[in-house]
């Protein structure tokens, strides 16, 4: 927590822009893991139905706010490039440090096939709504932006038939985790000093990420990195680290189900919620937000969901399975680091 206030001088001293930007980066992995922590008591307080979903829908929280925060900056093409390094941190680097630990310890790990068949179905329809904006936007990129609005109307209508399916309607949703399998390592604690941290942390996320907004062109300038690597590497994968985190924590208790509701679950509702979200943001704010990705980023979508669908696809996994999701995601973010801006 020390580097937030070191941030925070940092920029009131008019301190160059890379001391800047390193120091509200490193800030914001304690903010978020805040967060984490703080909506997982609250969920495990709330019992199994209403704790489950206070716990999904919160768990992307800090996606929300990086991208917004950067929205009003006026960087839509880095909210696009953290948007698509959150999926891949979920699916690859999220998944496969889960695969490992909890490989390591268990063995071979196994998953309930009926959410899992579902879950993987899920993933091909979250590919599929990006491979349509950006094929309409090479014949009609003036009407991407009217495309992505309308899509968005779409996508929060199936993610509340996924809630509503998964609270009422048996098994057959996906992206909830179970709540009573959270545990709460405080439970004297109040619910209202949870949510009073909830609060402070996600207010101290959105002024630190102010700060990186600021900072990040120069920043990127400067190290010779492209906005899409830092968006994509750097602000995708620290606003991911709840996931990362949280999978690594249940799959160390062999808890598999709540492994999947970390990092594929939270993957789409990232989707299904959070990018809808952030094109009405856009909408309002009038920043050029939409769902027309670069070709590299749908591509590497696509390619994260088939190949996490297909490692997981007969129930079981082992620590092999997680080492190949990692080596994917660093060939991915290789490959983004070369990219030309």
């Amino acid at each position: 927590m020390a580097a937030v206030p070191i941030a925070i001088g940092l920029a009131w001293q008019g301190a160059p822009p890379l001391a800047v930007f390193t120091a509200a980066l490193v800030s914001i992995v304690p903010l978020v893991r805040l967060i984490g922590d703080a909506t997982e008591r609250l969920a495990a307080r709330l019992g199994p139905t209403l704790g489950g979903l206070f716990n999904s829908t919160l768990n992307n929280l800090p996606e929300l706010i990086i991208g917004g925060v950067a929205l009003a900056n006026g960087l839509a093409p880095v909210v696009k490039a953290s948007l698509t390094g959150a999926i891949l941190a979920n699916l690859l680097l999220s998944l496969g440090v889960a695969l490992i630990a909890g490989g390591i310890r268990y063995g071979e790990q196994r998953f309930d096939p009926k959410r899992l068949a579902v879950n993987g179905s899920m993933l091909i329809i979250c590919a599929f709504c990006f491979i349509v904006p950006a094929m309409f936007n090479i014949g009609t990129p003036d009407g991407t932006r009217d495309l992505s609005f309308e899509m968005s109307f779409v996508l929060i209508g199936m993610y509340a038939a996924n809630v509503a399916v998964t609270l009422f309607g048996g098994s057959g949703g996906t992206s909830l985790p179970e709540a009573e399998g959270l545990e709460d390592d405080h439970p004297t604690e109040p619910i209202w000093r949870s949510l009073l941290v909830l609060v402070v942390a996600a207010g101290f996320l959105g002024f630190v990420t102010e700060l990186l907004s600021h900072a990040l062109e120069p920043t990127a300038a400067q190290l010779g990195l492209s906005k899409t690597f830092s968006g994509l590497v750097l602000l995708g994968g620290v606003g991911s680290l709840g996931e990362v985190l949280s999978g690594f924590h249940f799959a160390r208790r062999g808890k598999p189900s709540l492994v999947m509701a970390a990092t594929v679950g939270s993957t789409i509702q990232l989707v299904l919620l959070v990018a809808p979200l952030l094109v009405f943001a856009g909408y309002v704010m009038g920043q050029p937000m939409d769902l027309a990705f670069t070709a590299f980023e749908v591509v590497a979508i696509v390619l994260a969901t088939i190949i996490t669908r297909e490692l997981i696809a007969d129930g079981k996994a082992n620590w092999f399975e997680g080492v190949l999701l990692l080596g994917v995601y660093l060939i991915l973010a290789i490959g983004f680091y070369h990219l030309p801006e």
